[in-house]
């Protein structure tokens, strides 16, 4: 009997180490915060904009809600608030909402032209300091202000921010996250880049909305934002970084008025740094594969000749894209293409020595050899229009 009181008494001890649910939180006390919009007003302060789920008024299957919602109004609520940091504003937030701002569920920070322009650095202090934020979230610049992208009105998804990141992770854009862009910010011979969104009217139809749209990419020198990289200089920078390209489409321009497309789903691409006389070389060897979309040329691809011209056709479309992402950062003194890094991996004493005091300025002395080998690997259904013999006899 005693050793039984013994062990119960015990027993009861042991249980006041228990901690419980002591410090639970109720998923009705927290505001799960999607998106943040951070702006830059005209008196230099921050203005830090957070949209937020309103679960009352989604919907299911056969009620309105979704995509700004109908006859229960927006499925989701937008707050703006101005500070000298990130911090203060989101504070300001916090004191008029009932709910706990939580941000491990945010998956995009949205940054404005203007605030790009000024430099992005203390972004890497707020963000990371917090044991809620994640380095994984993507980082995008708007062209114009960012609290106006949150302002769009997507007809596919529930929320802006979810059309944003949809997009982002598309496979004809590079998924550039903050750990990305803070590797390229602290790497040697390099400068980073952001994917860069504007806000488009839909056209020609029913209801208008205001769609989320990809322009490219924010060229940056350090954390400041020096230019943008789009059409053939985006398409060269996705190349050049081995990007996966699934859906990316081109254009070829095959004669006067006449034109054909091709999908690129593969590229791989190799970078030689050559030092020969004190002055530097790049060669670039790209090889690609793409298969054909749509063809108004009337070529009868069966034909050897045919599809090695086609194959051209792409290699020099790729090569031009290519220069055209070397003219870009020339001409803004941002090495995007991180050519720098490669001069101090394979010779680092004379990266130290002659080239990083002045680099990004050594590209405009430096040659670059662009060399493109393509692959049409398919056709499609057809080699040929399925009227041409038709239209030969007519």
């Amino acid at each position: 009997m005693r050793k039984r009181s013994t062990i119960l008494l015990l027993l009861m001890l042991a249980s006041t180490l228990l901690s419980g649910c002591w410090d639970r939180t109720e998923i009705n006390d927290v505001a799960f915060i999607l998106i943040s919009a951070i702006d830059l007003e005209k008196d230099g302060k921050l203005r830090y904009t957070v949209m937020v789920p309103l679960p009352g008024q989604m919907g299911g299957a056969t009620g309105g809600g979704g995509g700004g919602g109908s006859g229960g109004g927006k499925s989701y609520y937008i707050d703006s608030e101005v500070g000298n940091t990130y911090r203060e504003c989101h504070m300001k937030l916090q004191g008029r909402m009932s709910r706990r701002m939580f941000l491990a569920h945010r998956r995009t920070i949205l940054v404005g032209e203007e605030m790009a322009r000024k430099g992005i650095r203390d972004l890497f202090d707020t963000v990371p300091r917090s044991p809620e934020s994640r380095m994984t979230t993507y980082l995008v610049v708007t062209q114009g202000k960012a609290y106006d992208m949150l302002q769009s009105t997507p007809k596919f998804e529930h929320f802006p921010s979810e059309a944003i990141r949809e997009l982002i992770k598309s496979k004809s854009v590079m998924d550039i996250n903050f750990k990305d862009f803070g590797i390229a910010l602290s790497l040697r011979g390099a400068d980073p880049v952001a994917v860069y969104m504007d806000v488009k009217n839909s056209e020609k139809g029913i209801e208008p909305s205001k769609e989320v749209s990809l322009k490219g990419y924010a060229q940056f020198r350090k954390d400041k934002m020096v230019g943008t990289l789009e059409d053939d200089a985006a398409l060269g920078l996705g190349i050049l970084n081995g990007q996966k390209m699934i859906s990316h489409s081109i254009a070829l321009q095959a004669g006067d008025g006449q034109f054909m497309s091709a999908r690129i789903f593969e590229a791989s691409t190799t970078i030689d740094t050559l030092l020969v006389d004190q002055q530097l070389q790049f060669k670039i060897g790209v090889k690609i594969k793409a298969t054909l979309m749509e063809d108004s040329t009337h070529y009868d691809l069966s034909q050897t000749e045919k599809s090695l011209n086609v194959e051209a056709d792409i290699s020099k479309r790729i090569k031009h894209a290519l220069q055209e992402l070397i003219d870009a950062s020339i001409k803004n003194k941002a090495d995007s293409g991180q050519f720098g890094s490669a001069v101090w991996r394979t010779y680092p004493a004379a990266w130290k020595s002659q080239f990083e005091n002045d680099w990004p300025q050594g590209l405009k002395d430096a040659k670059f050899d662009i060399q493109v080998q393509s692959s049409l690997v398919d056709t499609g259904l057809i080699y040929d229009n399925v009227t041409r013999e038709r239209l030969t006899n007519e």
